[in-house]
């Protein structure tokens, strides 16, 4: 599962905005998923300027 996210100036805002959704918070809550990964990248120049992800899964 993934989940995205622009614009959020935190890690704390992507989160609450994932949780506020229900697709976004089932991965979360997901309990076939035990590992997650999460990273964000920015860019100045775009109009979101910030960008999130958080990766899940589960080893074979």
């Amino acid at each position: 599962g993934e989940n995205i996210a622009a614009g959020q100036g935190s890690a704390e805002q992507a989160v609450s905005s994932w949780l506020a959704s229900p697709g976004h918070c089932q991965n979360i809550m997901n309990p076939g998923f035990t590992e997650m990964g999460a990273a964000y990248a920015t860019n100045p120049r775009s109009a979101a300027t910030i960008y999130w992800t958080q990766v899940f899964g589960t080893p074979r």
